[in-house]
Protein backbone atom coordinates (compact mmCIF):
# COMPACT_ATOMS: atom_id res chain seq x y z
CA UNK A 1 0.00 0.00 0.00
CA UNK A 2 1.38 3.73 -0.63
CA UNK A 3 1.92 6.13 2.20
CA UNK A 4 -0.79 7.71 3.38
CA UNK A 5 -1.32 11.86 3.53
CA UNK A 6 -2.88 12.74 7.15
CA UNK A 7 -3.71 15.79 8.54
CA UNK A 8 -1.32 16.75 11.58
CA UNK A 9 -1.68 19.75 14.15
CA UNK A 10 2.06 21.23 13.72
CA UNK A 11 1.18 23.74 16.81
CA UNK A 12 -1.79 25.40 18.38
CA UNK A 13 -3.64 26.76 15.72
CA UNK A 14 -1.23 25.71 12.95
CA UNK A 15 -2.29 22.63 10.70
CA UNK A 16 -1.30 20.81 7.70
CA UNK A 17 -1.19 17.41 5.46
CA UNK A 18 1.72 15.23 5.89
CA UNK A 19 2.89 11.60 4.62
CA UNK A 20 1.97 9.60 7.30
CA UNK A 21 3.38 5.89 7.41
CA UNK A 22 0.94 2.98 7.48
CA UNK A 23 1.26 0.05 9.01
CA UNK A 24 2.18 -3.34 7.35
CA UNK A 25 1.17 -5.64 10.19
CA UNK A 26 -0.20 -8.88 9.26
CA UNK A 27 -4.01 -9.35 9.57
CA UNK A 28 -4.37 -5.79 9.41
CA UNK A 29 -7.04 -4.25 6.99
CA UNK A 30 -6.59 -1.23 4.26
CA UNK A 31 -9.42 1.41 4.66
CA UNK A 32 -9.11 4.08 1.94
CA UNK A 33 -11.29 7.22 3.97
CA UNK A 34 -13.93 8.72 1.70
CA UNK A 35 -15.40 10.71 4.72
CA UNK A 36 -13.67 12.49 8.21
CA UNK A 37 -15.52 14.47 10.73
CA UNK A 38 -14.22 16.90 12.80
CA UNK A 39 -15.19 17.65 15.90
CA UNK A 40 -16.22 20.84 17.52
CA UNK A 41 -15.46 20.32 20.96
CA UNK A 42 -12.64 18.19 21.69
CA UNK A 43 -10.65 18.62 18.17
CA UNK A 44 -11.47 22.16 18.74
CA UNK A 45 -9.22 22.10 22.10
CA UNK A 46 -6.71 19.86 20.07
CA UNK A 47 -6.39 22.38 17.66
CA UNK A 48 -5.62 25.35 19.81
CA UNK A 49 -3.58 23.96 22.14
CA UNK A 50 -6.11 23.90 24.95
CA UNK A 51 -5.85 20.41 26.35
CA UNK A 52 -4.81 20.34 30.12
CA UNK A 53 -1.79 18.32 31.17
CA UNK A 54 -3.81 16.61 33.49
CA UNK A 55 -6.16 15.39 30.54
CA UNK A 56 -3.13 14.10 27.54
CA UNK A 57 -3.87 10.83 29.28
CA UNK A 58 -8.22 10.56 28.57
CA UNK A 59 -8.16 13.09 25.46
CA UNK A 60 -5.52 10.31 23.43
CA UNK A 61 -7.82 8.74 20.79
CA UNK A 62 -6.60 5.34 18.59
CA UNK A 63 -3.75 5.54 16.45
CA UNK A 64 -2.71 8.92 17.39
CA UNK A 65 0.88 10.16 16.65
CA UNK A 66 2.58 12.42 18.72
CA UNK A 67 2.16 14.35 22.20
CA UNK A 68 -0.15 16.78 23.50
CA UNK A 69 -0.09 19.68 22.69
CA UNK A 70 2.05 19.18 19.44
CA UNK A 71 2.52 18.52 16.85
CA UNK A 72 0.24 15.72 16.90
CA UNK A 73 -2.00 13.58 14.62
CA UNK A 74 -5.11 13.54 15.94
CA UNK A 75 -9.13 12.59 15.29
CA UNK A 76 -11.70 9.57 15.52
CA UNK A 77 -14.16 9.88 12.97
CA UNK A 78 -12.89 8.01 9.77
CA UNK A 79 -15.26 6.84 7.47
CA UNK A 80 -14.40 4.74 4.08
CA UNK A 81 -14.26 1.18 2.02
CA UNK A 82 -12.49 -1.30 3.04
CA UNK A 83 -9.80 -2.51 0.44
CA UNK A 84 -9.03 -5.92 1.30
CA UNK A 85 -10.06 -9.34 2.71
CA UNK A 86 -13.44 -10.84 2.80
CA UNK A 87 -15.20 -7.35 3.26
CA UNK A 88 -13.51 -5.18 0.55
CA UNK A 89 -15.63 -2.83 -1.10
CA UNK A 90 -17.97 -2.67 2.17
CA UNK A 91 -18.22 0.88 4.10
CA UNK A 92 -16.73 1.05 7.48
CA UNK A 93 -16.47 3.44 10.48
CA UNK A 94 -13.08 3.55 12.36
CA UNK A 95 -11.93 5.81 15.32
CA UNK A 96 -8.77 7.26 13.87
CA UNK A 97 -7.17 10.38 13.05
CA UNK A 98 -7.71 12.27 9.73
CA UNK A 99 -5.92 10.24 6.83
CA UNK A 100 -6.73 9.16 3.26
CA UNK A 101 -5.73 6.09 3.92
CA UNK A 102 -4.90 3.22 6.91
CA UNK A 103 -4.48 0.06 7.81
CA UNK A 104 -6.42 -1.25 11.11
CA UNK A 105 -6.72 -4.50 13.44
CA UNK A 106 -10.04 -5.93 12.18
CA UNK A 107 -12.13 -5.14 15.25
CA UNK A 108 -11.18 -1.62 15.32
CA UNK A 109 -13.38 -1.26 12.30
CA UNK A 110 -17.13 -1.12 12.53
CA UNK A 111 -19.15 -2.42 9.32
CA UNK A 112 -21.68 0.12 8.07
CA UNK A 113 -25.45 -1.53 7.74
CA UNK A 114 -26.17 -0.85 3.93
CA UNK A 115 -28.80 1.57 4.51
CA UNK A 116 -26.82 4.15 6.54
CA UNK A 117 -25.41 6.69 4.40
CA UNK A 118 -21.32 6.95 4.63
CA UNK A 119 -21.44 10.16 5.01
CA UNK A 120 -23.55 10.85 7.88
CA UNK A 121 -21.34 7.35 9.87
CA UNK A 122 -18.78 10.24 10.47
CA UNK A 123 -21.03 11.11 13.50
CA UNK A 124 -20.89 7.61 14.83
CA UNK A 125 -17.59 8.75 17.36
CA UNK A 126 -20.32 9.77 19.28
CA UNK A 127 -21.60 6.27 20.03
CA UNK A 128 -18.59 4.53 19.56
CA UNK A 129 -17.36 2.41 22.65
CA UNK A 130 -14.31 4.11 24.38
CA UNK A 131 -11.49 1.81 25.46
CA UNK A 132 -11.19 1.49 29.28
Amino acid sequence: MRPATAWWIAAPGKAGLRPAAVSDAPGYVALRARFSGLSRGGESLVFQGRVPESEWQRMRCPFQEGPFPAPVKYGYSLVGQVEDGPDRGRWAFVLHPHQDRCRVPPDALHLLPPDLPPRRACLLYTSAPADD
